[in-house]
C-alpha cells in the first residue's frame, strides 16, 4: 500500500513548549498511520511502515515523534541510524538500535557469517518481544550496507508472529539496493509512505509556532520561498529569530521596523547562507 500525502514535518520547537521539544506539524494521516502500527504491534502482531521522502522533508522528526510515543506506550525501542562510515561494519544500524553490542562471532569471516549475525538479531529481538511490544526505528538506509539490508529483508518476516513494529525511513535520492528493499517489502504487505512539501497551512503552523502568532502577509510570502521544504522552512524561523526580525503586532507575526530609518530588518531567504 502507497500513501502519497501533501503535508509534511519538519524540527521546529514552538514558542510554548519545552526545550527540546519539536511539534509535528502536518502530519495527521502519516501519525494516523503510526498509531495503528502501534496497536497491532501491542495485540502481539508484527507490522510494517515505510517512509520516504526527499533530503530535509521532515523524516526524522517523524521518527522521534513515533519513538516518543511509543516510549510513552511501554514499548521496548530499537532505534538506529544508518551512515556513510557505518557500512564498513556489519549490521551497524541494527546492532545500534539493540544498544549492546554482541560478542564477536570466532567465525564472522565464514561464508555464512551474515547469515550467523541474521540470527544473533533475532534473538535479541525475540528476547525484547517477550517483556513489550518492540518498535524497531531505523533512519537514513539509503546509507545502510547490504548486510544490513539482507537482515532487513528476512528479519520482519521471520518475526512477523512476534510484537515488533518495524518503522524504517530512507531517503528517496536513488540508490538501486534500497529501492529494491522497499519494493520486496512492499510487496509483502508493508505499508508505504511517500512524504510530499507541506502545503500552505502546514507552513503557517509552522511560522506561528516559531513566533507565537499567525504571520502576517509579507512573511507569509517570505516562507513561500522555501518551496514547501520543511527543512528550509526552519531554517528561515531560525535565521529569522535570531536575527530579532520578527515582532507580533496586532496578534500576527510580521517584521521588525528598525527605528532609525524605519526600514525593514534584514531577513534572509530560504537557500542563503546564514
Amino acid at each position: 500500500m502507497t500513501a502519497i500525502t501533501s503535508d509534511s514535518a519538519a524540527r521546529v520547537t514552538p514558542w510554548n513548549l519545552p526545550a527540546g521539544r519539536s511539534a509535528v506539524r502536518g502530519r495527521a494521516a502519516e501519525q494516523k498511520l503510526i498509531r495503528e502500527l502501534l496497536k497491532r504491534a501491542q495485540r502481539g502482531t508484527g507490522g510494517m511502515l515505510l517512509v520516504d521522502g526527499e533530503p530535509g522533508i521532515g523524516k526524522s522528526l517523524l521518527l522521534r515523534d513515533s519513538t516518543d510515543q511509543a516510549a510513552e506506550q511501554g514499548f521496548s525501542l530499537a532505534v538506529g541510524v544508518a551512515d556513510q562510515l557505518g557500512q564498513a561494519i556489519p549490521f551497524f544500524a541494527l546492532r545500534a538500535a539493540l544498544h549492546e553490542p554482541f560478542a564477536e562471532d570466532p567465525d564472522r569471516d565464514l561464508p555464512d557469517a551474515t547469515a550467523w549475525w541474521i540470527t544473533q538479531i533475532r534473538a535479541r529481538l525475540e528476547q525484547q518481544a517477550v517483556t513489550a511490544p518492540v518498535l524497531v526505528c531505523l533512519d537514513d538506509l539509503h546509507w545502510a550496507s547490504p548486510a544490513t539490508m539482507a537482515g532487513l529483508r528476512t528479519l520482519p518476516r521471520d518475526l512477523r508472529r512476534h510484537p515488533i513494529a518495524w518503522l524504517l525511513a530512507r531517503s528517496s535520492t536513488p540508490r538501486r539496493a534500497v529501492d529494491y528493499l522497499f519494493g520486496q517489502l512492499e510487496r509483502d504487505g508493508a505499508a508505504r509512505i511517500t512524504l510530499a512539501p507541506l502545503d500552505q497551512d502546514a507552513v503557517a503552523a509552522m511560522l506561528t509556532d516559531a513566533f507565537g502568532a499567525p504571520p502576517g502577509q509579507a512573511l507569509a510570502d517570505l516562507a513561500r520561498g522555501a518551496a514547501g521544504n520543511p527543512s528550509l522552512v526552519a531554517e528561515l524561523t531560525g535565521g529569522l529569530r535570531d536575527d530579532h526580525a520578527v515582532q507580533v503586532t496586532g496578534g500576527r507575526a510580521g517584521f521588525t521596523v528598525s527605528r532609525s530609518d524605519g526600514s525593514m530588518a534584514s531577513a534572509r531567504g530560504p537557500g542563503t547562507c546564514w
